[in-house]
């Protein structure tokens, strides 16, 4: 048996005022469990455990909501594990998980508020993330190891940086009965830590290897989960003027016209990293889009949706904006027609 564990029960103090953090919708419309487990290749395990606060999912989501969700989202259906209270920690949040879902043999923990690629392993390990290879992480909030040549772990130290490898939130144990056992040695009132699992058992001559991760992204405070959504834009984009040349019923191309290639090269390259969803807004009859279309295709621009045989008039946008979505949730981008200056506005 390999168990992936998502250890939910926090009370999500830093996200104030909102739904636990677990739940929130990211801007591809996952909840943040979902998309933090995106990148882990979840055949390899043959169980998913959720462990989460009773209290959480009878004020936010029911039971059979989240299951629900989670399998359309990922395929697979998770067990949930419901405590009746918060925890003092991530440690005795999966020593009751261990306990009270009957876990046994290896099994891996997956912080929820984050994403990472990584292959876990039936082992004692620690994904951990190179601090120089990342731009955006709240350096003094992770645990830090020390490895030799070889990748075995001399030292693992929480809140202070003892090396450039830190903690990224994965961690694999050879036996859910060592951890317990270690767990309940070290168990007080002050909050345990991973890590403190982790060098209590390097000193009884357990050994720990790190597993190398990548493509790390943090969404552990409210400013790195806004950061990260604020980079994701809905663009409601007008064709004529701004993608293509303006066109018109009487011009002697009609809306045959060429492409901006300066402001098509800016959407292409947000496109590119995956920020940006394109709803194409226009004038233009309903009998163009399928050339316009076609034409974007071959610039390499993907249009998601078409607003065509719109009214020739100045254009609102009306949008809500809450403490995930946070004001201004809803900006206006003014170009004289036929320049090149969209990327000018987006640079920001």
């Amino acid at each position: 048996m390999f168990t992936l564990i998502l250890p939910v029960a926090g009370k999500s103090s830093r996200f104030p005022d909102m739904r636990p953090k677990w739940l929130l919708t990211m801007p591809d419309g996952k909840l943040m469990i979902e998309k933090s487990i995106e990148y882990i290749d979840l055949s390899r395990f043959s169980r998913i455990v959720i462990v989460c606060l009773k209290e959480h999912l009878e004020e936010y989501a029911s039971k059979e909501n989240l299951i629900d969700s989670f399998k359309k989202s990922t395929g697979y259906v998770p067990d949930l594990v419901e405590l009746e209270e918060p925890t003092s920690s991530q440690s005795e949040t999966i020593a009751k998980a261990i306990e009270l879902a009957g876990i046994s043999g290896a099994f891996f923990i997956k912080d929820c508020d984050n994403i990472f690629k990584c292959e876990p392993q039936e082992k004692n390990t620690i994904a951990t993330i190179d601090l120089n290879s990342i731009d955006l992480v709240d350096a003094k909030n992770k645990s830090y190891v020390d490895a030799d040549s070889l990748g075995f772990i001399s030292n693992i130290v929480e809140k202070q940086v003892i090396s450039n490898q830190f903690c990224c939130g994965g961690y694999g144990f050879s036996s859910a009965e060592s951890f317990v056992n270690a767990y309940k040695s070290i168990e007080s009132e002050n909050e345990v830590y991973i890590s403190h699992i982790v060098y209590y058992m390097l000193l009884k001559g357990e050994e720990f290897s790190v597993t190398k991760a990548s493509d790390y992204t943090d969404w552990g405070t409210l400013r790195e989960y806004r950061h990260y959504c604020r980079k994701h834009i809905t663009l409601f984009c007008d064709v004529d003027g701004v993608l293509l040349k303006n066109g018109s019923k009487f011009s002697e191309n009609g809306w045959k016209t060429a492409v901006i290639e300066r402001n098509i090269a800016k959407i292409r390259s947000l496109q590119d990293a995956g920020l940006l969803y394109l709803v194409l807004t226009s004038s233009r009859p309903v009998s163009e889009e399928e050339y316009t279309v076609d034409t974007l295709k071959k610039s390499g621009v993907r249009v998601d949706r078409c607003l065509f045989g719109l009214p020739h008039t100045r254009r609102y946008l009306i949008n809500d904006y809450s403490p995930t979505n946070p004001y201004p949730s809803a900006v206006a981008i003014n170009l004289q027609r036929d320049s090149e200056q969209l990327d000018i506005f987006f640079d920001d």
